[in-house]
């Protein structure tokens, strides 16, 4: 389906390819341990003094000076090696300095997103008067990852939560279907202002959601902006965090971003959560509350029901997505040129209502009166390693964005990308002894299966392989053999090869792992 009327079926004229880097590997701590040490030195002495000194016994002083000196360049020479390996982003390996790396080129990693889902509020009896409802309501739910709180707010024609609106239920109807809710949970927090340059606040809980900090100094609310308006100082603050996604709220110097005044009140709000635990299933939730409506001696139930399943909850940025992002964001630049470059900005383009990309594919049309014309291929990201057809809240903030990024000259089409779904069935032939090791087997083979397909190593067009997937499980050396199957919705794309067109992506539906003794 294409946004705005695109069309669907356009042959490309070229397509957007991904950039092959050399890969750093990490610095490899050989030959310079302790024992490794202490057998060069003693061979170097035997070299070069072997007429003056020839005692080796273990137990000689010698030998004691020897290991000291030994271990004293092992430890230095590791720690070289893992400071070396800590200042290149293919190597890094402490979430700490990857944050320094990306924070060194103005790279900032995706903060928690909250899941949301859409609600309503329904009452048994029409009133005469408007029922309202005091926000945010909280609504506490339990998943696999523990519990949960959502809370609920009015939603705007698109869907997107109102945070100043508390919620009606107006007279003469009996429901409210416009009720969106937000996993997470609201904390208020104040501060004095000292009147110093760059005043920072260390907001109290984590991990802050994303674009959710609201601040009021003196009662008035101050823009959350990236980079202070330089040369014209404006009531504006930024919120920066660590690599655990704890925020803190930055002010200007009166030059760039005004200073709050000594003994202002700095009220700041702001939302705790974001993950994929907030995306529960639809009617997940049946939550009666009672409230009190003027002229009404009794208080009014109100049953609050989710009728739309929980979507686009994000962690945050990890170590591995930082790894993989920062090198496409320092080649495009901060500007949308080449065909890489829309992939790049789009790949790591995210809302904060309608989730965010999970993957996208430019192309060129093949004819002249549409050379200029750019069509981009994109699927939003569900879960954590899963794709499904984007909203079009997302389709159209992302064509806003693009429009502040792109060459003016050229057109974008956003457009839905395709998933071939796929059950993979294999079938694993081990001797007999090993029968009472297949728990440990099926986890080892289920954990080499599922990295073979994740989405980081997935693009449009790929091919999938049954002998691609075999070559990954090989060097389980117990196995004696394998047979891999792959089933799609069209018999002739199915068997031991199933392929995909440019717009298309392989994305397995269900996993089934048998084990065959003989």
């Amino acid at each position: 389906m294409a946004y705005e009327g695109c069309p669907f079926d356009v042959t490309p004229y070229d397509k957007s390819n991904l950039i092959k880097t050399p890969k750093l590997v990490n610095i490899n701590y050989t030959n310079q341990d302790f024992w490794s040490m202490k057998s060069r030195l003693i061979e170097y002495i035997k070299e070069q003094f072997s007429e003056s000194f020839n005692d080796f016994v273990e137990s000689d002083l010698a030998i004691m000076l020897i290991e000291n000196w030994a271990f004293i360049a092992d430890t230095l020479s590791f720690k070289m090696d893992q400071i070396a390996n800590e200042i290149f982003i293919d190597t890094v390996s402490e979430t700490d300095n990857a944050f320094r790396l990306a924070m060194l080129v103005g790279f900032k990693p995706q903060p928690p997103i909250a899941a949301r889902s859409m609600w309503s509020a329904s009452i048994n009896n029409i009133l005469e008067t408007d029922l309202v409802i005091p926000t945010p309501v909280a609504v506490d739910v339990t998943t696999e990852q523990g519990p949960r709180t959502i809370e609920l707010y009015p939603a705007d024609s698109n869907n997107d939560p109102i945070f100043n609106e508390n919620l009606l239920v107006t007279a003469g109807t009996f429901i409210n279907t416009s009720i969106v809710g937000l996993e997470g949970k609201t904390y208020v927090q104040s501060a004095p202002g000292t009147g110093n340059i760059n005043q920072f606040i260390e907001l109290n809980e984590g991990p802050v959601i994303w674009n959710s900090v609201r601040v009021h100094v003196d009662g008035v609310e101050w823009e959350q902006v990236d980079y202070f308006t330089d040369s014209q100082p404006r009531r504006e603050f930024r919120v920066e965090y660590d690599p655990d996604y704890n925020a803190y709220v930055m002010f200007g110097n009166n030059r760039a971003g005004l200073i709050p005044s000594l003994g202002s009140v700095i009220d700041m709000s702001y939302r705790v959560g974001g993950g994929p635990a907030g995306n529960i299933v639809t009617a997940a939730v049946q939550m009666q509350r009672n409230f009190t409506v003027p002229g009404y001696n009794t208080r009014v139930p109100v049953t609050f029901t989710n009728y739309t399943r929980g979507e686009y909850g994000y962690v945050g940025d990890n170590i591995e997505d930082i790894k993989r992002k920062l090198p496409p964001y320092l080649r495009m630049q901060n500007r949308v040129v080449a065909g890489d470059d829309y992939e790049a900005f789009t790949d790591q383009f995210a809302t904060e209502f309608h989730g965010q990309v999970g993957k996208s594919k430019a192309v060129l049309r093949n004819h002249g009166c549409a050379a200029n014309v750019v069509d981009l291929y994109i699927l939003a990201l569900d879960g954590t390693d899963s794709l499904a057809e984007a909203s079009n809240g997302l389709k159209r903030e992302l064509i806003d964005a693009l429009e502040t990024k792109k060459m003016i000259t050229d057109a974008v089409c956003v457009k839905d990308g395709v998933v071939i779904e796929v059950d993979v069935t294999i079938d694993v032939t081990m001797d007999k002894f090993y029968r009472k090791f297949e728990d440990e087997f099926r986890e080892r083979t289920t954990r080499r299966v599922l990295n073979y397909f994740a989405l980081n190593n997935w693009d449009y067009g790929k091919t999938l392989k049954a002998v691609d997937l075999i070559k990954d499980l090989s060097d389980i050396k117990e196995i004696r053999s394998i047979d891999v199957d792959f089933q799609t919705d069209t018999a002739s794309n199915s068997g031991e090869v199933v392929t995909a067109k440019y717009y298309e992506i392989v994305r397995p539906i269900s996993i089934e792992i048998n084990f065959v003794y003989e």
